[in-house]
């Protein structure tokens, strides 16, 4: 059963996480909903770890960079990445 309360869309961007030390890394990001969003990482993240995300966005053709706090809600491992749900908190 979906637990879902927003419907997730493809969404393929560059997607910088920023970590509260500052340590700053470029994921791509697989989908995208109003709360939340799935990047895909290289490095495993600890589930619950607040960071801050930073993607562009489209918006009625003009480019918009967004900064979103986020936490991390889930790492699942696939056969080439980790595979991060992450849930949106406060944006900037």
């Amino acid at each position: 059963m979906e637990k879902r309360q927003h419907r997730r869309i493809p969404f393929r961007r560059r997607v910088y996480l920023i970590r509260r030390e500052g340590d700053e890394q470029l994921l791509e990001s697989s989908d995208f909903s109003l709360t939340g969003m799935a990047v895909l990482s290289k490095r495993s993240v600890q589930v619950g770890e607040k960071v801050w995300l930073r993607f562009e966005v489209n918006t009625l053709g003009k480019h918009r960079q967004l900064n979103v706090q986020a936490e991390i809600r889930h790492v699942d491992l696939t056969p080439h990445c980790y595979r991060v749900g992450v849930n949106f908190l406060e944006a900037r």
